[in-house]
Formats: C-alpha cells, sequence, structure tokens
C-alpha cells in the first residue's frame, strides 16, 4: 500500500503515474503553474456546448462524462483518477462535446492553453506524452477501461443486519490477501473516535480498496459511504426475505439518474447449495448492474474478489452448428488448467453447448452424460416440415431444451451467463442474461431457413451468428480484466477448382454414386455462411481486443453432422490444451 502524507505528494505520485520518465521538477511545474480545484458531488467541470480552451487532469475521485439532448441523457462513461478530461476540445478548439459531473468529492489541476506552452517550452518532452495519452484513449477499447476504471471505494449494505457475514467476508478476507490485494474495512464503530468528515477527506490519501460497510442503524454514516462509493454492493442470504429495505429507498439506489452508482447485488449460498431457483424474485423494483451468486468456499471468494477488482475472466464461445461440441473440449481444458471462467457468453452453438456447461457447473462427467442422451434423439434429423418458413420444424429440439432446462432461467446459473439472437423484428442484436434458458438459446440456435423463428416479447428472433458469430463485444459490459475468444469459423480465402456451378443432376449422380468430383458446401453450410457474411468480417475485426483468440481447426467435420461429436469433443479438448502449452508465459494471466 502506497500512503500519502499530503495532498502534494499524491498528486505527485498521479502525475508520474500519468506521465512516466517525466522529470519530477516538470511534474512539480504542472502543479505550480495549474489551477488544482474542488468539486463535490454533483458538481460539473464544464458543460456541453462551452467553448473553453482548458483541459483537466483527475487528482482524485471520479467523474463521468454524460451527452445531454432535450429531457434525455446518454451516459458515454467515467473518468477516474489519472486520467485525463477535455484534451479533445483543448487541441482542436470544438466546443465540449459532453458535460462532465463529479461522481463523488474529487480533485483535479486544468492547465489553459498559456500554461500549457510554458511547461511545454520547459519540457518538450510533456507535449509528446500528452499527445500519447490522448492517441492512446482513443484507440483504447471498452475492456481497456474498464480495467483501468476499477472501483477503490467499496459501499457494503448488508440487508439483513441479523446476518452473521463473517463466513463469506473471511474468505474474501484472506483471498485478497493470498493475492497481495491491499484493502481496508470501515464501519461505524471501528472510526467512532474519529471525525467522520475528516476520516472521508482523507480516504484519498491511499491507494488500496477501501470497504465501507453501511448500516441502517446509522444513516448518516450510510449516506456519507454512498457519497464517497464507486461501487455499492448489496449482501443477503439467498433464501432471505426479497423485499426491498428502507436502506435502500434512503439512499436511493436506483434512482435513474446521472449520478447513479453501480450496483451488485450478492446472493450468499451456503457452500454444497442446490443450484439457485427464481433469482429473479431478488430483481423485483430492483435496478442493478449485476448480480454474483457467491457459495461459502474458496473458490467463489476468488470469483468475487476479481469481479470487484476488474479482473475477472470472460470466455466467448462462437456459432458453428455440429462443430459446436468442440467447445466442450476446450471448456473442459480450461478448467483443467485451473483457468477460471466468471462470466460466459456464446452465439449460437457456442451458446448450445456452453450454457449447457455453465448450467452443470462446470461438472463434465454429467455434461458427457447429457451429450450422449441428446445424440440418441436425433435432434436434427426427422423433423421436417413444409418449407414455408423453415426446412425444419424445429419441435424436436424446442421439446428437448425445455424438457432439459425446465423453468431454469440464465440468472439462475451460478457464473453469469449470456447468449446473442439476432432480432428481426428490430433488425438488431439482442442480448440476453436473463429469462428462460430454454427459451433464449431456441432462439440463439435458430438458423434462418432452417429452424424456425422465436418470439419474444413479440418479437421475432433468429441464431446470434448473423448479426455477431463470436460476442467479444458483448462481454465487455462485464468487469473483465481477461477475454478468452473461441472460433469454430476460420476466416480464410477458399477457391473452387471448378469453372462452373453443376447442376441438381451432376450433384445427385456424383452423391449416390459416391465420386468426390465435385467438392461443394452443403446447402445449410451455404445459408449459414451467406448469412453470417457481416458477422464473419465483424469477428475479424474484434479479435484483436481479446486477450487470447482462439480458431480451432475443425476441417472435415460437417456443420450439421453430430455424428463424430466424440471426435469433434476430443480435437476441441486436445486442440486447447496444445494452444495452452504455447502461450507465452507473460500472457498466463491465471
Amino acid at each position: 500500500m502506497i500512503s500519502f502524507q499530503t495532498d502534494q505528494q499524491k498528486w505527485l505520485y498521479v502525475l508520474s503515474q500519468l506521465f512516466r520518465n517525466l522529470d519530477k521538477s516538470v511534474l512539480q511545474q504542472i502543479l505550480q503553474v495549474g489551477t488544482i480545484s474542488k468539486f463535490d458531488s454533483g458538481e460539473q467541470i464544464f458543460k456541453q456546448g462551452d467553448i473553453e480552451n482548458t483541459f483537466f487532469i483527475v487528482l482524485s475521485g471520479r467523474f463521468r462524462a454524460v451527452s445531454e439532448s432535450k429531457d434525455k441523457f446518454t451516459v458515454l462513461g467515467d473518468i477516474t483518477e489519472g486520467e485525463s478530461v477535455g484534451e479533445f476540445a483543448f487541441f482542436s478548439d470544438d466546443v465540449r462535446s459532453a458535460t462532465v459531473y463529479a461522481m463523488r468529492p474529487s480533485v483535479t489541476i486544468e492547465l489553459t492553453k498559456k500554461e500549457y506552452l510554458q511547461i511545454v517550452a520547459m519540457e518538450p518532452e510533456f507535449a509528446q506524452k500528452l499527445t500519447t495519452l490522448i492517441v492512446n484513449r482513443y484507440q483504447s477499447n471498452s475492456l481497456q477501461d474498464k480495467i483501468k476504471d476499477a472501483p477503490k471505494n467499496i459501499a457494503i449494505i448488508n440487508l439483513h443486519e441479523n446476518t452473521d457475514l463473517s463466513p463469506w467476508t473471511q474468505l474474501i478476507e484472506n483471498e485478497l490477501l493470498d493475492k497481495k490485494i491491499e484493502f481496508q474495512l470501515h464501519n461505524h464503530e471501528s472510526i467512532k473516535n474519529q471525525d467522520h468528515e475528516t476520516f472521508f477527506n482523507k480516504l484519498e490519501s491511499t491507494d488500496d480498496i477501501k470497504f465501507l460497510v453501511c448500516s441502517p442503524s446509522h444513516p448518516e454514516w450510510s449516506k456519507q459511504c454512498y457519497i464517497y462509493a464507486d461501487l455499492i454492493i448489496i449482501a443477503a442470504e439467498f433464501g432471505s426475505d426479497p423485499t426491498i429495505h428502507s436502506i435502500e429507498s434512503d439512499l436511493q439506489l436506483y434512482a435513474r439518474n446521472i449520478l447513479r452508482k453501480n450496483v451488485y447485488l450478492l446472493l450468499l449460498h451456503e457452500d454444497q447449495a442446490s443450484k439457485p431457483t427464481n433469482t429473479r424474485k431478488w430483481f423485483e423494483n430492483r435496478e442493478i448492474d449485476l448480480h454474483i451468486h457467491f457459495r461459502k468456499n474458496q473458490f467463489d471468494a476468488a470469483r468475487f474478489c476479481r469481479i470487484i477488482t476488474n479482473q475477472a475472466v470472460g470466455v466467448v464461445l462462437g456459432g458453428g452448428g455440429a462443430k459446436g461440441f468442440a467447445h466442450l473440449g476446450a471448456l473442459r481444458a480450461l478448467y483443467e488448467e485451473k483457468i477460471p471462467v466468471d462470466f460466459l457468453g456464446g452465439t449460437s452453438a457456442g451458446a448450445l453447448y456452453g450454457l449447457a456447461v455453465a448450467n452443470f457447473d462446470f461438472d463434465f462427467e454429467k455434461m458427457e452424460k447429457h451429450t450422449k442422451e441428446a445424440i440418441d434423439k436425433k435432434l436434427t434429423s426427422g423433423d421436417l416440415t413444409y418449407p414455408i418458413m423453415s426446412l425444419m420444424a424445429g419441435k424436436k429440439m424446442k421439446n428437448y431444451l425445455y424438457d432439459f432446462y425446465q423453468d431454469t432461467r440464465l440468472e439462475d446459473f451460478w457464473i453469469t451467463s449470456f447468449c446473442i439472437t439476432s432480432n428481426l423484428s428490430a433488425a438488431s442484436l439482442s442480448f440476453h442474461e436473463s429469462g428462460l434458458a430454454a427459451q433464449k438459446i431456441l432462439a440463439s440456435i435458430a438458423i434462418p431457413g432452417i429452424f424456425p423463428p422465436v418470439i419474444i416479447d413479440h418479437q421475432l428472433h433468429v441464431d446470434g451468428g448473423v448479426m455477431d458469430n463470436l460476442p467479444i463485444k458483448s462481454m465487455y459490459q462485464y468487469p473483465v480484466g481477461e477475454i478468452i475468444a473461441f472460433s469454430l469459423l476460420a476466416i480464410k480465402q477458399k477457391k473452387s477448382k471448378l469453372a462452373e456451378t453443376p447442376t441438381s443432376r451432376e450433384l445427385l449422380l456424383n452423391k449416390i454414386l459416391r465420386r468426390k468430383k465435385y467438392r461443394l458446401p452443403g446447402i445449410t453450410s451455404i445459408i449459414m455462411n451467406s448469412l453470417t457474411l457481416n458477422s464473419v468480417q465483424k469477428q475479424e475485426e474484434n479479435k484483436a481486443k481479446a486477450s487470447l483468440y482462439f480458431e480451432l481447426n475443425l476441417k472435415g467435420f460437417g456443420f450439421m453432422d453430430d455424428s463424430k461429436w466424440k471426435s469433434i469433443i476430443q480435437k476441441g479438448f486436445d486442440q486447447t490444451k496444445e494452444f495452452i502449452k504455447n502461450i507465452k508465459e507473460e500472457k498466463r494471466f491465471w
């Protein structure tokens, strides 16, 4: 833990982290010529449309950039300690593109054009450093931003004061100590001999995590904790009363306003608890950003700590029909290598197989038994219908999924899981992390022309691969530090040796006589590849935004042929094992 005796020391440290390798005298010059300003929660640094030749560096606290139009506002993102704000308008002489509010008591240093030139005259490298900063900000993706914006002050609200949270908090403390993550824990009793204003003013004097435990019996303390918090965590035993409590109402946790804090719902379970049911009862009248199921074990404690430090691991699985069996092998390889999976998302086959693993809580013996049962049911054969909306009726797959998941909802999974669908009615991508698992997965695998669309909330949904066959970008909304993406579709140019397309008669004879004269994809592959052309291009653009990206080589396995399912699973396992083996030491984040 780095501790600072004075504000000046803290500010110098922040600038040194922002402008690395700049001489300390230059950093001191910045503090001398710039204007230090303090902002209370809700105050503006500047307003959208303003014309000012100044930019700011956040020395402590947290700000939020908001785009405003008429009665609507859009949150563009948060700016935290050690980040600059307003630099684009400063260099372009343009108007401010957003309004920036202080999320909690915060401090900035403001530099005018004249002051900037004064510093550059003394140290020309400052200009280059600031330019690099702007370029990096422009090029950074959402994942990188989230890593940097990890919360420092976390308010904990125990909804039931008579509930002893110590068995779970002790596990968290053990994990933080094991990972050498420094933290402080404060409640009303621990600071009863201190002046509250002095205590909160000194919160920024260290760079560790502060847990601020709120209490309904000390409303003023809880209000101050809320004001200074970057993140609110509501903790409750899963089987307890889920109704809204007075402390939630008093602090207006769910008010829809510009200064709303992120709220995580921490649902506590015994170690050997059965799979949650009816989790949605906790969502009634609450607007939360994330829910976390936490069993009383070190494994879940480690996941919780990765999540609150924005270092969670997200796994993204792509579509590819029967080739999706490879995802089962890939996930088993991750499990055996002790690579954590904190969030899981998929499209099409990635949703079908990946979410089944999440539903079984990574019990691969159960998963293999379930897979064999599904194969024996021949879900993709003997289900033809009049080709009005689709070639297949989809009844066998629908009945199977609803029998398998029954009333299980996505929010009941032990780890947060999602799937993607293409909304035909709205011509947009739809993201699903709640609702009936069977319905959302059925929609995610509904290949247009092969399976009928699925109606969700009176709108038609089809295979998510039409719009995004590898939803890396969708994973950004979670507090992940690493994303592992598995693609089933290699992006390569393929040339045909044929001069022209053979007739249907020629293709039929070729098949009957088992010749290999014509090597062309089947109707299913043609339909799916045509529908996902744009999605595959998006995949090529987004793959660089994953920490680890791997294309499984499944050449020779058909898109709808599940007869070789065991071989496909083994391929996924073996290739992932080899992939992990060859990862460079510096990228082995686990």
